[in-house]
């Protein structure tokens, strides 16, 4: 679990006339903080409505519930969280017609993430989370940070003069560099751009960083490996990026080698990673290390995520594949539960991985002893319009409850959002067709994902995705690649 230092935390009664305090609190806790007026007095804002919504909608006039509000900083975040235990409060609009807060929130400008948690017969939890306003650097002049991406390639004996080594956490300002003259201020995860949040996140062991230095100290490649929590036992492969000047050069592989060779160290059990189909070179990365495609998600990458990288820009969202690298021997056979509609090409997925998985027999009864009150993790990223959802308790009511929330999400305008189930619970094939009704289709496999392997399924809300110039470089990831949009296509049609 991501490390959080406490700044502020207040227990309330579940009273619309002592809920203002909310506001007052985190506002000046927020400007203490470095937000601005501005935001501050957004984001307070937001955790008073919802503070007061949740009071109205969560409790009866006769409970003695109450609400806590904390607020808290993570590497490079400002957070401010409600939690209740009273009933499982709807995203949608409320009984006076007026939008809820978890809307609201996903349109400021003030939040950059949102998220919800539905901790089951713990309650429900809403975090609005804003990145920490510090500066990158002083503005960019021509002599620093030169605009120009097309500079020539540097000789190749200056390749041999390059260290590979693991990131300092006082390097954030070189680096930002590095992915400015890569990306420009385009490229999504925004923590290659604040020096202070990458010192953070490494040094609460969320993030393992690789680099390419040169003679002079300046970064001319990463690769990073993002962990849910310090021992996790699976990373993703993030934010890669070489200089302009030395691509062609095998860098990319060489940091990649690293990390995943620090990863074996760790006794780490694999990585994943997302390939883009824009041009065939991630993905030929991919499988020159030994990764296998697992899923395909079809607009998962917004398009300015490339705004830098090729002269015309592209305007519609990107297709991925997503890889595994196992990084340890295999010992058992698993069992899994894998719905029967897509047992075959699950099957195929696993084969391609060399992982050893036994089906199960579906079970005919949805519920009972074994299932409990719906648990679940809704993350929205405003800015990439995108959002996941990670099952992890089912109940029967929870395909009511998750189509509820993509109803609201496709209200706020979000164009992809992916949900994973838990391959090892055996109710997973009966929920895997609840949410095909809802209208998901299938993407893949992430081994390893959720104390096993989880089946994604995918949401489109956007005809803008980019199919026709795709380009899928091995024969077993255009046969995935032809799978899923054959069921996006009979998605269509229903």
């Amino acid at each position: 679990m991501m490390v959080e230092k406490n700044v502020a935390s207040f227990t309330l009664r579940a009273d619309s006339k002592l809920v203002t305090i909310v506001r007052d609190m985190v506002r000046r806790i927020a400007v203490s903080q470095g937000l601005t007026d501005h935001d501050a007095d957004e984001i307070a804002n937001l955790a008073y409505l919802a503070a007061d919504y949740i009071t109205r909608m969560a409790f009866e006039p006769s409970d003695q519930g109450q609400i806590n509000v904390s607020v808290s900083e993570r590497p490079g975040e400002f957070v401010v969280a409600i939690e209740h235990k009273g009933l499982p409060v709807e995203l949608t609009s409320d009984v006076s017609g007026f939008a809820s807060p978890f809307s609201l929130s996903i349109s400021s400008p003030a939040v950059d993430e949102v998220r919800l948690v539905n901790l089951g017969k713990s309650g429900q939890r809403l975090e609005l989370i804003r990145t920490l306003p510090t500066p990158i650097y002083e503005e960019a002049t021509d002599e620093s940070l030169p605009a120009d991406t097309t500079t020539s390639v540097v000789p190749l004996d200056d390749y041999r003069n390059l260290e590979i080594r693991m990131i300092r956490p006082d390097e954030g300002l070189k680096l930002a560099r590095c992915f400015y003259r890569v990306y420009g201020y385009s490229y999504g995860p925004n923590y290659v751009y604040y020096p202070d949040r990458l010192k953070s996140l490494i040094e609460e062991g969320l993030l393992v960083s690789a680099v390419a230095v040169d003679p002079l100290g300046e970064i001319v490649a990463h690769g990073a490996m993002k962990l849910e929590e310090p021992d996790a036992n699976i990373g993703e492969m993030i934010s890669l990026a070489v200089d302009p000047r030395y691509r062609s050069s095998g860098l990319a592989k060489k940091i990649h080698l690293h990390l995943m060779e620090y990863a074996r160290t760790k006794k780490m059990k694999g990585l994943f990673g997302e390939a883009v189909t824009i041009h065939p070179y991630s993905q030929r990365l991919c499988l020159s290390l030994g990764g296998r495609e697992t899923a395909v998600m079809l607009g998962y990458i917004p398009p300015s995520n490339y705004r830098k990288i090729f002269l015309e820009e592209p305007t519609k969202r990107q297709i991925a594949m997503v890889y595994f690298f196992t990084l340890q021997e295999p010992k058992e056979t698993r069992l899994v539960y894998a719905p029967q509609n897509y047992r075959d090409i699950i099957d195929k997925i696993y084969i391609n991985l060399g992982l050893s998985r036994e089906f199960a027999s579906e079970t005919a009864v949805p519920w009972g002893s074994v299932c409990g009150e719906t648990a679940f993790d809704l993350r929205v990223n405003s800015e990439l319009k995108m959002a996941s959802i990670l099952i992890k308790v089912y109940c029967p009511d929870t395909p009511r409850i998750v189509d509820a929330r993509i109803k609201e999400l496709v209200s706020q305008g979000i164009e992809y959002i992916y949900v994973d189930l838990p391959l090892s619970d055996p109710l997973t094939p009966y929920f895997a067709q609840e949410f095909d009704l809802i209208g998901f289709f299938f993407a893949g496999v992430i081994p390893d994902l959720m104390d096993g392997d989880a089946l994604r399924l995918q949401f489109l809300n956007t005809p803008e995705v980019n199919f026709d110039s795709a380009l899928i470089v091995s024969e077993f990831g255009r046969e995935l690649a032809d799978y899923v949009k054959s069921k996006k296509q009979v998605q269509q049609s229903i």
